[in-house]
């Protein structure tokens, strides 16, 4: 009786009405009237049927350490920062938020229980140049373009570029998509312009542009759309949504057309869910690309993910990535003290501990674990600089050995069911997180691989061990048409040289791959390293011959010391009558079914050191 008294005496958020007026030309500082009257939350926000502008003039604005994205000073429509119980709503098609020029739409920063709900997101003008190749010629190394958005393009001392409501950009990375297909050509890196070398504009009316001096292998075949989102380290500015040190956040019946960077990035967050949240083009607009980068992200978050039922079409990058960080360990200051640094640039400023929080050491050589402690202090010197004392003792550990220091507090459950990947550079799931994973009934296509389970401390320095992932009753349709190296559709590859494999304990725990349809054209679909049970069981295996296999000569599964391998009554009927199945230091076999490919040992020769 006593609960229900309380219950019932729980404040109602209070519910602020905006409806769309043309006389009100930024609603921006509507916005943050709203938000300042609520300085603890306690608000429901909802919009009205009709397009709501945002500009960035009256925007409030602070300097943000975004992990994989670009740090920098941001202008922000919707800043939330410690408050509570806040709702911001639409009427589902009829209500879109448009954001003008170089905005982050919503920073949520130490909140808890925040939904966002029945609304788009879209901008005056992608963060994407987009042209389609009506000629080519290879005497002047030269393609002429369509532009997509003539009025968003100029020409600087020769030089192409792009522009927007208060940004301008010069060319930089790009790729070349199929419009009959929507998907990134088939080995789209013949096409890939150099972007270190400058290629030289000429406007030949309102909407055609030549452009010279094209260095790539071969020349971007006409009827084609040339993409362009700029320099590497300037691309990713302006994510979509940006979450921090927040917790209970809900994405309902939201979709978003563009940003300029992620579409949504959590740092440390906990209890993180998506319902048909969107990321695709706008129909009718005749783009290849909605975000510049991933459609979700997540960084040393906690609790729950859950992706249910949604879409993500049209990225430059993949789907979700869901990972830890690793720091490199660059001044051993005593024994129990030490410098550390972010091995990637975009990790910067990332805020990697809290007293308190565990601590694992790593030989960034091998991945092999030298020594566990707590965080007894932690100082943030500057953005690459952090000085960390630990209950740990270093001085055990040779100078010769290069450490990497990783922070597996964070053991996000993840579950992803029902959601549909197209079209999209890249790969689709990126899956690195202590906690349970189960990926169930989804449908994936993706330039790169289907599903990535890595791990590095040399790279992205993304961390880390999985320990139990289950992947079942999803189809996968034509993955890996592109990429520098072979793409598998279950691609497990923790990046650890060949000579330091053998007799270690794996680096991931249990995956199980079941239940699942592949209709894929290149031979290889399970690459799996250092795995301590990997179980292959009930899958489908279908050569959808769409292409010609861009690997020759790999096997359909290839498993690499693995402590125990298990495939079991998979059907390769309609699978390549050559195939093979590679077993390389894998001491425990479970191998039954009928019409299985012959075992062998011919192992991946592309991945470290093979």
């Amino acid at each position: 009786m006593l609960t229900l008294i309380v219950s019932g005496c729980v404040t109602q958020p209070e519910t602020v009405v905006v409806e769309a007026d043309p006389a009100i030309g930024d609603f921006t500082p509507v916005v943050r009237e709203i938000l300042e009257n609520h300085p603890d939350g306690e608000v429901t926000i909802r919009f009205g049927e009709g397009c709501f502008d945002f500009f960035p003039e009256r925007a409030a604005g602070k300097y943000l350490c975004i992990s994989n994205n670009d740090n920098g000073y941001k202008r922000c429509a919707f800043l939330l920062e410690g408050m509570n119980r806040v709702r911001i709503e639409g009427l589902g098609d009829g209500t879109r938020f448009r954001f003008h020029g170089a905005m982050v739409p919503f920073r949520i920063e130490r909140c808890s229980e925040v939904q966002f709900g029945r609304f788009a997101v879209e901008y005056d003008a992608s963060f994407i140049f987009e042209g389609r190749v009506v000629a080519n010629d290879p005497a002047t190394r030269s393609i002429t373009l369509r532009l997509l958005d003539p009025e968003r393009f100029l020409i600087r001392d020769g030089e192409p570029r792009f522009s927007g409501y208060d940004w301008e950009s010069p060319f930089g990375e790009n790729i070349l998509f199929d419009p009959q297909t929507r998907s990134p050509y088939f080995d789209a890196e013949r096409y890939g312009h150099n972007p270190s070398i400058a290629l030289k504009a000429e406007r030949l009316n309102d909407s055609l542009v030549r452009l010279s001096g094209y260095a790539a292998r071969e020349l971007p075949p006409v009827g084609s759309v040339y993409t362009d989102k700029g320099p590497h380290s300037t691309n990713r500015r302006y994510p979509g949504f940006s979450l921090y040190a927040s917790s209970k956040i809900e994405l309902c019946d939201v979709t978003l057309h563009d940003s300029g960077g992620m579409a949504l990035i959590a740092e440390r967050c906990r209890d993180v869910v998506c319902t048909r949240y969107c990321v695709e083009v706008p129909a009718g607009s005749g783009r290849m690309v909605s975000a510049s980068a991933d459609a979700t992200h997540f960084v040393g978050c906690s609790g729950r993910i859950e992706l249910r039922d949604c879409r993500f079409e049209s990225m430059l990058d993949d789907a979700t990535n869901i990972h830890g960080a690793y720091m490199k360990i660059v001044d051993r200051l005593s024994g129990h003290r030490f410098g550390a640094s972010f091995g990637h640039f975009q990790q910067e400023g990332y805020d990697f501990a809290e007293e308190g929080d565990s601590l694992v050491f790593v030989d960034r050589a091998d991945l092999s674990v030298v020594g566990v402690g707590k965080v007894a202090k932690i100082d943030c010197v500057n953005e690459n600089y952090y000085s960390i004392q630990t209950s740990f003792d270093l001085g055990n550990i040779p100078d010769s050995i290069q450490l990497a220091v990783a922070n597996p507090t964070f053991d996000t459950r993840v579950r992803i069911s029902g959601c549909t990947v197209r079209y999209n550079r890249a790969r689709s799931l990126l899956i690195s997180t202590p906690g349970d994973v189960c990926i169930e009934d989804c449908d994936l296509s993706s330039m790169m691989a289907g599903i990535r389970i890595c791990g590095d401390a040399n790279y992205w320095f993304e961390s880390g061990r999985t320990q139990h992932i289950v992947i079942r009753n999803n189809r996968f349709g034509t993955m890996a048409t592109g990429g520098v190296s072979p793409q598998a559709v279950l691609q497990i590859d923790p990046v650890i040289p060949h000579r330091a494999r053998a007799g270690r304990k794996p680096y991931h725990g249990c995956i199980r791959f079941e239940g699942n349809l592949v209709e894929t054209f290149d031979n290889q679909v399970i690459y799996a390293l250092s795995v301590d049970s990997m179980v292959i069981r009930s899958n489908r295996f279908v050569d959808s011959r769409r292409f010609e296999p861009r690997f020759k000569g790999l096997s359909v599964i290839d498993a690499q010391s693995c402590r125990s391998i298990t495939i079991q009554d998979n059907d390769f009927s309609a699978w390549k009558k050559d195939a093979s199945i590679s077993l390389v230091d894998c001491p425990e076999r479970h191998l039954q079914g009928d019409g299985m490919p012959p075992v062998t040992e011919n192992p991946n020769p592309y991945f470290y050191e093979n």
